[in-house]
């Protein structure tokens, strides 16, 4: 297999070995973009299948995606089976309230949403669907969201929200509480004890950004099965991500290893009615989970500035019954000239040995690796791609109102559609590259260059504008390579002709008989230059062509 497996933007994967299916299932974040939670299947973990999203239709709506800010909507889902159930577990983020109340939300479904912080529970029969809720979580604090099940039949929700009393900036808490599963609602502990239980807070000193928590108990060869493991990203998602693992000694079952350290060393929480289990000051050697000294147990932030891949973290455990542990996370492949990112975050895949119950990540190579498996082949040309109105891959932003798009998967990438309509490359509502025909009937670029919260986005002209002899048979393209943006017209490939449901055609390079328009810097739109947690899209307006 190579990594990534999931090419373009698949960012803060989350997946579990489906014994029913008898396949791993795989989730992702979506954002401000619709259909949302898409979801994967494969069997050898090399070949992977798109066969539903958790969220479309009417569901996105009710999730409030359609006055979703940009990088806002469906935050770092983690997906789960719990009693005989899919369960996904999300946070939608960056809500526009009073947008909402002017789209036609009513002040009830607001109020639900803003008492759980936007964090909420969805539930299928089956991995297709129909996906039912949301239920919304009242009281959830933060983001990230954990369901852990425990032997015992507890079920936990644990998250990350920012230190109530951090120590430094950047400073975040892990915690946890009993959640039923039954209305999805917090509860009471066991032993009846307060509500929110903070569980970490970094691995050391200045540690920032512990996010991305899954708690875990693993039967098999290799882990101790009478330990909770917590796993935790930290550092940010950028150049410092990384992975940590920490377990605690849960024989008898996670609360009653939580009330058993409560009643050995009863320490408060940072805010009324919590409790904690991190030992501070003389009580700092207190604590319930302890760290693997190997920390961390993924990362690329040792590997420099110039390594290909980087921000590795955000991950995710499973065992495949065939090929052993292994892990997925995030990463991001950076241009070899600027290193900016303009695909996102991905999905890769690393496998994982076991060592004196800790996990170690790629053993012997302690890096994703490129490719994993016995015979080492060459990366498969990337061949033509002709995307169709109704293409189970094409994305739309905030809704189906927007230009349809689809994903910018490679570092060389280029799309091309009929000149009668509009191209569009797009980082955010503030950045991003148009090509269409003005009202003279000339190939016309712009571009959208940046913008801050409350002022109007800079656009300009890039270029000269073209006449077009026959646009009917012309095509316009746009090409991201290099960290550089080129749109160019061409003649109407045979693709794009006489079938209207075509949308767009995706190939590599530029056609020879190619006339370029504009050519120009392409960091703008990376994401280190335009913000935000999404990558590039390509986007075609085929309406003025009376195209689907």
């Amino acid at each position: 297999m190579n990594n990534p497996i999931l090419a373009g933007m698949h960012p803060d994967p989350s997946w579990i070995w489906d014994e029913l299916r008898e396949e791993a299932v795989l989730v992702n974040s979506s954002f401000e973009l619709t259909p949302g939670l898409p979801i994967h299947v494969s069997r050898d973990l090399a070949h992977w299948t798109h066969v539903a999203d958790a969220v479309r239709g009417d569901l996105a709506k009710r999730l409030f995606l359609d006055v979703a800010g940009d990088s806002g909507g469906l935050y770092a889902p983690t997906l789960r089976r719990i009693r005989g159930r899919y369960v996904i577990v999300c946070t939608t983020m960056r809500i526009d309230g009073e947008a909402a109340l002017a789209a036609g939300h009513t002040q009830a479904e607001l109020d639900a949403m803003n008492a759980a912080r936007g964090n909420f529970v969805i539930t299928a029969e089956t991995i297709e669907g129909p996906w039912e809720g949301p239920y919304w979580v009242a009281g959830a604090h933060g983001i990230d969201p954990d369901v852990f099940e425990d032997r015992d039949g507890t079920v936990f929700w644990t998250q990350t929200r920012p230190a109530a009393d951090p120590q430094w900036d950047g400073q975040t808490e892990v915690w946890t509480q009993p959640i039923d599963p039954e209305t999805w609602q917090l509860a009471a502990w066991p032993d009846g004890g307060a509500g929110k239980v903070i569980l970490w807070r970094g691995y050391g000193l200045d540690a920032v950004w512990a996010e991305g928590p899954h708690l875990y108990r693993f039967g098999g060869t290799g882990p101790d099965g009478d330990c909770v493991y917590l796993m935790t990203a930290e550092g940010g998602t950028g150049p410092e991500h990384s992975e940590m693992i920490m377990r605690a000694y849960a024989p008898s079952g996670f609360a009653a290893a939580v009330s058993r350290f409560m009643a050995e060393h009863p320490i408060d929480g940072p805010l009324p009615g919590e409790r904690c289990v991190i030992g501070t000051g003389g009580d700092a050697k207190n604590r319930l989970f302890r760290a693997c000294k190997r920390n961390p147990i993924l990362t690329h932030r040792h590997l420099g500035a110039a390594y290909p891949v980087q921000c590795v973290g955000h991950a995710d455990l499973m065992h495949h019954p065939d090929r052993g542990w292994w892990l997925t996370c995030l990463g991001v492949r950076e241009s070899a000239g600027e290193h900016v990112s303009y695909l996102g975050r991905e999905t890769f895949v690393a496998p994982v040995g076991w060592e004196s119950g800790w996990p170690v990540v790629a053993p012997g190579l302690g890096r994703l690796p490129e490719r994993i498996g016995e015979t080492e082949t060459a990366d498969e040309p990337f061949g033509d791609r002709v995307v169709r109105a109704g293409d189970p891959e094409l994305l739309y932003v905030r809704g189906e109102g927007s230009l349809p798009y689809i994903r910018v998967d490679r570092l060389d990438f280029t799309v091309i559609a009929p000149a009668a309509g509009g191209l569009s490359l797009r980082q955010n509502d503030a950045h991003g590259m148009d090509v269409a025909i003005d009202a003279d009937g000339r190939i016309a670029v712009g571009r959208r260059h940046g913008s801050t919260a409350g002022e109007q986005v800079a656009g300009s002209a890039v270029g000269s504008a073209m006449a077009l002899e026959d646009p009917t048979n012309t095509a316009i393209g746009l090409r991201l390579h290099d960290d550089r943006l080129t749109a160019f017209a061409c003649p109407l490939p045979d693709a794009l002709r006489d079938d209207r449901d075509v949308l767009m055609l995706l190939t590599a390079g530029m056609p020879e008989s190619a006339t370029i328009v504009a050519d120009l810097p392409a960091a703008f739109l990376s994401t280190e230059r335009a913000g935000g947690f999404v990558g590039c899209l390509a986007g075609v307006d085929a309406a003025d062509a009376g195209r689907k």
